[in-house]
Order: C-alpha cells, then sequence, then structure tokens
C-alpha cells in the first residue's frame, strides 16, 4: 500500500478485500502501508519480491502512470516491471472553493479568477497529485492563469480551503459531499465525463461549458511483472471475485469511486494509454518533483 493508513479510496477497501481473500482461499493477506517517494517505495519494494504472488501492491495513477513522466529517472520501468492484476475503479475528484469566493456556478468562479490572474490560488496534494493535475488541466482547459499551492497530502490542502487560507482546490467527490453537507465548500463541478452519484445535483465541467477539463484516476491491483502468466490469472479471479461482494462493492462506489472488470490484456492497455495521457498533462504543464 503506498499510502498512509486512513479513510481515503484505497486503504479500506484493500483492508475488505484482503479479509474476504483470507476466508476465500484459506491463508493470511496482510495489508502493509509503505508511504513514501510519492508511491515509489510501494513500488520498489513489490517489484523486489519474490515473484510468487505472496506480495500485491495497490496501484495507483500516480505511481504507476504519473511518476514514469514526473520524475528523472526512476530506478525501474512501471509498464515492463509491473503487470495489471485487477482493476478497481476510476476516480474522478470535484471542484470545491470557499463560500467566501462568491461563487456557485463556474462562470461565477471563472469570473473571480480573471478579476485575480496570477494570483488567484489553488491547493493540491503535492506536485504531480492528482489534485494538482486535475488542477492544472482545469488551468489549460479554461485558459486562466492559476497560482498552484501544494501542500504535503490532499487533507492539509482540503483543510486550508475549508479554513479560507487557499480559496480553490480539487478533492475527493466524498470529501467533497460531506463539505458542502456540512455547508463548508461550495462544489462548483465534478471532473468526470458522467456525474458522480454521490452529487448527483453537481454537473460535470463539460455540462458548466468547460470542454477539454476532464481529468480521473484510477486504482487497481498489481502484480511483479515476472509472475507466472497462469498464477496471476488465479489471481486476478480471486481478487474479482472478492470485489464481486455486495458489502465490498458498496464500499468501492461509496468512496467514489465507479468499478470496472478488465482481462489481463485490456488492464495492460488501459494503463499504457494512462501513462501516455498523464505524461502529456505533465509535460504541458511543465510539472516537476525534482
Amino acid at each position: 500500500m503506498p499510502y498512509t493508513p486512513g479513510p481515503g479510496p484505497t486503504d479500506s477497501v484493500a483492508r475488505m478485500v484482503a479479509e474476504n481473500l483470507q476466508r476465500r482461499l484459506g491463508q493470511p493477506f496482510i495489508v502493509e502501508n509503505r508511504p513514501g517517494a510519492s508511491g515509489n517505495i510501494s513500488t520498489e519494494y513489490v517489484i523486489a519480491a519474490p515473484a510468487d504472488g505472496a506480495t500485491v501492491l495497490v496501484g495507483a495513477a500516480g505511481p504507476i502512470a504519473v511518476n514514469p513522466s514526473l520524475f528523472k529517472s526512476l530506478p525501474f520501468d512501471a509498464e515492463k516491471d509491473l503487470a495489471p492484476l485487477a482493476y478497481i475503479g476510476e476516480e474522478m475528484f470535484a471542484l470545491v472553493v470557499h463560500p467566501s469566493v462568491n461563487a456557485r456556478s463556474l462562470q461565477e468562479l471563472l469570473a473571480r479568477i480573471k478579476e485575480k490572474p496570477g494570483t488567484f490560488s489553488f491547493s493540491s496534494g503535492g506536485n504531480g497529485a492528482g489534485t494538482h493535475l486535475a488542477g492544472e488541466r482545469f488551468r489549460m482547459a479554461a485558459g486562466v492563469d492559476l497560482l498552484h499551492v501544494p501542500y504535503k497530502g490532499g487533507i492539509p490542502a482540503l483543510n486550508d480551503v475549508v479554513a479560507g487560507v487557499v480559496p480553490m482546490t480539487f478533492t475527493f467527490v466524498q470529501n467533497a459531499a460531506n463539505m458542502a453537507k456540512a455547508g463548508k465548500l461550495n462544489v462548483i463541478a465534478v471532473t468526470g465525463a458522467q456525474r458522480s452519484p454521490l452529487l448527483p445535483d453537481v454537473p460535470t465541467l463539460a455540462e458548466a461549458g468547460l470542454k477539454g477539463a476532464e481529468f480521473t484516476s484510477w486504482y487497481g491491483f498489481i502484480v511483479s511483472g515476472k509472475t507466472p502468466a497462469a498464477l496471476a490469472e488465479k489471481m486476478r479471479q480471486a481478487f474479482y471475485a472478492a470485489l464481486r461482494e455486495p458489502e465490498i462493492r458498496r464500499k468501492v462506489e461509496e468512496q467514489g469511486l465507479r468499478p470496472k472488470e478488465m482481462d489481463a490484456a485490456e488492464f495492460k492497455s488501459f494503463v499504457h494509454k494512462e501513462t501516455r495521457r498523464m505524461s502529456e498533462i505533465v509535460r504541458t504543464a511543465n510539472i516537476t518533483i525534482e
């Protein structure tokens, strides 16, 4: 697990899947959190482990598809050294602002931004984080001048918007729904191609009038690229069986993820395309981390 324990979309789902697999297969499954270096520490750990199926990475778009273009050099090639196993789901973000911004629609927000070119800021979970890339995608599509304020994690970035320190951010849809219900933030739009079931009355950016700003991330289980194909396929079936369990699927959806199943070839092709897509955003926005 490349992230710290907590209520985020991966940790809780991974623990439920681990418990299900333990009951299903009769062997222990332990979730080990190894955060750091934007997910590279966990990724390297899985690549270096024996390719016997005993070590599985809870992969995400960041470590797998973004980092290859974000870092100047990496000690591994994610596409060659890893094998996608089971896709968990797609994640969109919500564009939220502090009530003091006095904007409840995209048009009103763009007007506020244009009043303060280069000084109107948005927070993110750090350089290259999904919340940062979503912001850059928005900035480029809208043709506005925004000031990026990176934080060490998405929660601190969100908290400072709630406190009014920073006017705007992109956050998990679940967070946005909770904050909007409490009256702490205004939700302007979501970044997916479709509306989120957690925010059914909130338009997508495209519906709100901004084309080309769509941005989504994703999560999936991944193993060493040296894992024998037959073993990987057996594991894939077990993981998808767990993800189909009503309780686990409900948890995935409650986290704002859109679940989907892919076979080995489809998931591998998806990762390749995502790596190219993320690379284009990183390159165009000139995002660096080193």
